[in-house]
């Protein structure tokens, strides 16, 4: 009778663990269908018509070049034409005024507005409009500069199991064609398009160096050369140090095998927009 009991009482604690696994399921599903449904309405504010020449102009891309007296010339950056993305920025600065800019990766299907709060944790678990959600916010990471000028700038997203955010990331941990092919991230503001090239991405523990923020040329260029020797995959361009660079950041994995998924990009150019 006893272990009758026993049993009964095992099956009834894993009964109520796959209950709670479920119910934990159905709430993620529907926080991210919810999610997903406001970055729809969002989307609104933007659309893609074409491509634009890139012209270069002066100012917002380039560290000051009084700082890099001691680099040799750097290569010649010319990507020929960027996505001529027209953004309703000022609608969005009305719905959040934290907006920063609308990030574009094409390779990797990522297109959504970015934001900079006071902190790093309230766009973790707040969207865009301020709902209360665990899909969280696309973010700048408290710490940097507001006008992309820092060295290096941070960008937060999730890793979303159903590939929102920064859950297509994970896509070139088997199959870097996706960003080798389409290398370009870029970032639109009222002021001008950032354009940035891929040269290095990998994993990297919770806790590493890589997420120490560089204060100085020598700092910066060290982190490049880190990043460079890290790489899961060799992109093929020489990088030029006195350009100023975007780091794409998820989270990768569960548990104690957590890691960091991290992708660089160094600026190659500034044009004024045409949208």
């Amino acid at each position: 009778m006893k272990k009758r009991t026993k049993k009964r009482i095992g099956i009834g604690i894993a009964v109520a663990g796959m209950l709670v696994a479920g119910i934990n399921i159905i709430l993620a599903k529907s926080q991210y269908a919810t999610a997903d449904l406001e970055y729809e309405d969002i989307a609104a504010n933007v659309s893609v018509e074409g491509e634009v020449e890139a012209v270069p102009v002066d100012g917002g891309a380039d560290a000051d070049e009084n700082d890099f007296t001691s680099m040799d010339e750097g290569p010649h950056y010319d990507i020929g034409s960027y996505p001529n993305l027209s953004v309703d920025h000022a609608a969005l600065k009305a719905q959040n005024p934290d907006y920063k800019g609308w990030l574009y990766v094409p390779g990797l299907e990522i297109s959504y507005p970015v934001v900079r709060g006071k902190d790093n944790d309230y766009y973790l678990h707040h969207t865009y409009e301020g709902t209360e959600n665990t899909s969280g916010c696309i973010f700048i990471d408290s710490g940097c500069a507001k006008d992309m000028g820092d060295y290096n700038t941070f960008i937060y997203g999730h890793n979303m199991k159903n590939g929102s955010m920064f859950g297509s990331l994970k896509k070139l941990l088997t199959d870097p064609s996706p960003i080798v092919e389409n290398p370009y991230i870029y970032f639109y503001t009222e002021d001008g398009v950032y354009a940035y090239r891929t040269y290095s991405f990998h994993k990297v523990p919770p806790k590493s160096d890589y997420f120490e923020y560089a204060v100085t040329q020598r700092k910066y260029w060290d982190y490049i050369d880190m990043a460079i020797r890290d790489r899961s995959e060799d992109m093929g361009i020489a990088v030029d140090k006195r350009k100023n660079s975007v780091t794409l950041s998820t989270c990768n994995g569960q548990g104690e095998a957590k890691q960091r998924f991290l992708v660089h990009a160094i600026n190659v150019g500034y044009f004024k927009p045409t949208g």
